[in-house]
């Protein structure tokens, strides 16, 4: 009989121990950072149960990097406490084209800018072309190989993922060329706007004995003529005298 109550008293005791034990809170590592998969084997080993309740894409992150954890790390839990996960996806989520901005004409250097902040998509310049416009504005945008946006379409449906680049074509002020317009019986002031608008430079001023103020003056002569063949960049001369011309009454 005594060696079965000390038996039991024993039992008791460790019992009571192993209780007390399994029962005490521990103190949850981080996770966040590692592998689904090599956090699942660390946290085995203290009886937590890893599920996973979201996953979102990262770009340049690889598929199951543990992103948040609940509870958070250094919080005190039972064995055997579930722990939720939000881990990276591997496959990148993907924008309607219709969900950007208006790309066409618009600086290049400003939505650079906001497709990386708003949109994690990058952009490359593949190219230039002449345009009458402010140069560095986008005229085409090109993805996966297709012209997407240009003058005459912008292609709404194309998914475009994040992560992704849109090659673009810019505009550049030089290397095009126009038909030399007809500057005569204009005023000097008038002409200048005139030049400045279509990338031709003002040349050399030729300015007879009436001419007060420049400004007012009409152009009675130019070089190159009306109508030649000229190239943006090209300098204009203008001769100018105070007086409306006579040729210049009937226009």
């Amino acid at each position: 009989m005594a060696l079965f109550l000390v038996g039991c008293l024993v039992l008791t005791v460790f019992g009571l121990r192993w209780y007390t034990h399994h029962g005490e809170s521990l103190i949850l590592p981080n996770y966040i950072g590692t592998h689904f998969a090599d956090a699942s084997k660390t946290a085995a080993e203290h009886s937590f149960e890893l599920r996973i309740i979201d996953s979102i894409f990262v770009v340049g992150k690889e598929g199951g990097i543990i992103l948040d954890q609940n509870p958070k790390a250094g919080s005190k839990v039972k064995q055997r406490r579930k722990i939720y996960l939000t881990v990276s996806k591997t496959e990148a989520d993907e924008i309607p084209f219709r969900r950007l901005p208006i790309l066409y004409g618009k600086s290049y250097e400003r939505k650079q800018k906001e497709l990386e902040q708003g949109y994690q998509i990058k952009t490359k310049v593949i190219g230039r072309k002449y345009d009458a416009g402010a140069p560095d504005h986008i005229l085409e945008v090109i993805y996966d190989g297709r012209t997407i946006v240009d003058k005459k379409q912008r292609m709404e449906d194309v998914m475009i993922e994040k992560g992704g680049t849109l090659e673009m074509i810019l505009s550049k002020s030089s290397g095009g060329s126009l038909n030399m317009p007809d500057l005569v019986c204009k005023m000097y002031a008038e002409v200048t706007f005139h030049l400045q608008t279509i990338n031709l430079m003002m040349g050399e001023e030729h300015q007879d004995d009436t001419v007060e103020n420049q400004s007012e003056a009409y152009v009675w002569k130019q070089i190159p003529p009306a109508g030649a063949r000229v190239y943006t960049g090209d300098t204009v001369q203008v001769f100018l005298t105070q007086v409306r011309p006579l040729d210049c009454l009937d226009q």
